[in-house]
């Protein structure tokens, strides 16, 4: 991994965890958990965002695997995970009139959510990530300016991990690989499929329900609620 940004500028990587409740949290669809380590292939990438994730590439050094950064009820909200209940999934204009598309019975998707206490990569800002998501699909490049945004080569580790934590900012992390067997926890969406999971080796697999619209209800089995507001969809390099 290359720690150096622009010129020599420090960027933090994550060396251990330091303050409690902070966690690094991936999405993935379950069809492709393995008991081991996943590194991403740009093959598997969204086609209209692979010049952004090689953008990435070349300011790290490594292809992206995207982690969300931050506790257990923000951070799982920025994965994508809820779509495992979402309905309505857009629409398309038929003979003048807008109608929408809904998910029928047996065509949600079953992800997982895979939780780490300690990942080694590149903390990036998440709402400035849009610059470069959003710049070279459409021939323009980040400027200076745009990439001290995107990872602020000033901010210490302690400085991401602080403004995860409270919620000043969106904090992503970047990082070369995905180690799903060293996760400290993993989140299904029903008993089947933790069942499925343990089956595979995983421990600690939790079931966790994600539901709302204005607001996002996550249970933990019966009796633990947590609401929040629905955070932005990270996208998945993989």
């Amino acid at each position: 991994m290359n720690s150096s940004y622009n010129g020599g500028d420090c960027i933090d990587p994550v060396i251990k965890k330091e303050i409690n409740d902070l966690f690094y949290h991936h999405c993935i669809p379950v069809e492709q958990v393995i008991y081991g380590t996943i590194r991403p292939d740009r093959n598997f990438s969204y086609p209209d965002f692979l010049s952004s994730y090689e953008w990435v590439e070349r300011e790290t050094g490594f292809f992206p695997i995207f982690y969300a950064v931050g506790p257990c009820d923000r951070g799982i909200l920025m994965t994508g995970y809820s779509d495992n209940w979402t309905v309505w999934t857009g629409g398309d204009f038929e003979q003048g009139v807008y109608r929408k598309k809904y998910r029928k019975r047996g065509e949600f998707p079953n992800l997982a959510v895979f939780s780490f206490d300690q990942i080694d990569g590149v903390f990036m800002d998440y709402m400035s990530w849009h610059i470069a998501l959003n710049a070279y699909p459409n021939g323009r490049t980040v400027t200076p300016c745009e990439r001290r945004m995107i990872f602020k080569p000033s901010w210490t580790c302690r400085r991401w991990m602080q403004a995860a934590l409270k919620g000043t900012h969106s904090v992503q992390l970047v990082a070369p690989e995905l180690p799903l067997h060293r996760a400290e926890h993993v989140y299904v969406r029903n008993s089947e499929t933790r069942r499925h999971l343990e089956r595979m080796g995983f421990a600690d697999v939790e079931v966790l329900r994600v539901r709302g619209d204005k607001k996002t209800r996550m249970t933990h089995g019966k009796n633990h609620d947590i609401a929040s507001d629905r955070a932005e969809i990270m996208p998945r390099s993989n």
